[in-house]
């Protein structure tokens, strides 16, 4: 076990989060609750290059007739995201979001792994929606949809919240 994962389970203590480590890798993870569903969290280190990656997986599956629409609906919310990405693993259907951070030798700074799990629980839940939207639809939907437009609607979008309001712990709350 590196120093990196110690630091990274560390991290995660301090913020109250529950987690399991992942037998013979470098690798923990983690459930959240979110606001459309529930999110599990990858988190895996590399000592040789002192970079954590998070990685965050939606829950649905996207059979080959969907792959194209669901493609294009990752990419566009790729062009307008600042960190991190959606990934569609073709073979599988599986989505995932994931963000890497470098941080040079064993030198980890907790508030940006908490940023990149938050950020990663965040967009999947944003994301959720619209894409379970999209693998309900019909054929003849699914023919007329400006997926441009589709991804402008605010009705899907988890309410923001007061952080003002909220303690720090809180604003990413573990599965328990």
């Amino acid at each position: 076990m590196s120093e990196l994962l110690t630091a990274l389970e560390n991290t995660f203590r301090q913020a109250g989060w529950q987690y399991r480590r992942v037998e013979k890798r470098e690798v923990i993870e983690a459930d959240f609750e979110a606001y459309h569903t529930r999110v599990r969290v990858h988190a895996q280190a590399f000592a040789e290059i002192g970079a954590i990656s998070i990685g965050a997986h939606l829950s649905n599956k996207v059979p080959a007739s969907r792959a194209g629409i669901v493609a294009e609906i990752l990419m566009r919310t790729n062009e307008e995201l600042t960190l991190g990405n959606f990934e569609l693993l073709w073979d599988t259907g599986a989505i995932l979001f994931r963000a890497t951070n470098v941080f040079g030798h064993n030198e980890l700074d907790p508030q940006i792994v908490a940023s990149l799990v938050h950020s990663a629980v965040a967009e999947v839940d944003r994301l959720t929606p619209f894409v379970s939207l999209v693998l309900s639809m019909s054929q003849q939907e699914l023919a007329v949809l400006n997926v441009k437009m589709f991804l402008m609607r605010e009705d899907l979008l988890p309410p923001i919240p007061d952080l003002d309001d909220v303690p720090d712990a809180e604003v990413t709350k573990p599965c328990r």
